[in-house]
């Protein structure tokens, strides 16, 4: 004997807003790498892409509060660039 039954099938769907003004996101993830908020496109305060397959995306929040430390990197690194043109030097000579 067969008998047929139905079964009613529960399914549960996320939906993505942006954590700044609440607009619906695609399923292109953009996520500040600072705080984790999800941003829309619109929200990206700067986004920064190293040649690599996946971008970094900053809210204009944690870009701005970054400035003074990405002013300070930036004067190290070029410190080390100096240290290390000296260091060659002085083994070349």
């Amino acid at each position: 004997m067969i008998k047929e039954e139905n079964i009613t099938e529960v399914k549960t769907i996320y939906h993505k807003f942006c954590d700044d003004c609440g607009k619906e996101i695609s399923t292109y993830n953009r996520t500040c790498v600072c705080c984790k908020k999800d941003l829309c496109q619109k929200c990206v305060g700067h986004e920064e892409n190293d040649g690599g397959d996946y971008s970094d995306y900053y809210c204009s929040s944690c870009w701005t509060k970054g400035e003074p430390y990405r002013e300070k990197i930036k004067e190290l690194e070029q410190q080390i660039e100096t240290l290390n043109d000296e260091w060659l030097s002085e083994c070349r000579s």
